[in-house]
């Protein structure tokens, strides 16, 4: 069995007026050992700095620029992403994504665990 969808027909989700807008893929393709979305930012948007409890995260820029800043125990480095590369980051690190233009990026975290995501306090 497969599942397939067009992402512009996905459920849209918006983390109360903060960024991205997130388009709910996984839901409607019955993953179930990740967690697909597809986060479309504004010029200039950014996600909440965070880190994840269990999932490792696959990053896929679609279109546009997005810097990646990802903290490491006594390291922090900016990565910039352009269409078709792809970065994957351990649950462990701190990360950010901020996008130079406006940009969508394929986002999957393994394990399929829902709100995984721990806030910088």
């Amino acid at each position: 069995m497969y599942s397939l969808i067009d992402p512009e027909n996905a459920d849209t989700r918006e983390f109360d007026g903060e960024a991205p807008t997130l388009l709910d893929i996984g839901s409607n393709l019955d993953a179930e050992r990740m967690r697909p979305s597809v986060w479309r930012y504004r010029k200039g948007e950014e996600n909440a700095y965070h880190r994840q409890g269990e999932q490792e995260e696959l990053y896929v820029v679609l279109e546009g620029t997005v810097d990646v800043t990802i903290e490491r125990e006594d390291r922090r480095d900016v990565v910039k992403l352009t269409p078709g590369e792809v970065l994957v980051v351990p649950p462990e690190s701190w990360r950010q994504l901020r996008a130079a233009e406006e940009s969508r990026v394929l986002v999957v975290g393994a394990p399929n665990v829902e709100d995984d995501g721990i806030l910088e306090e």
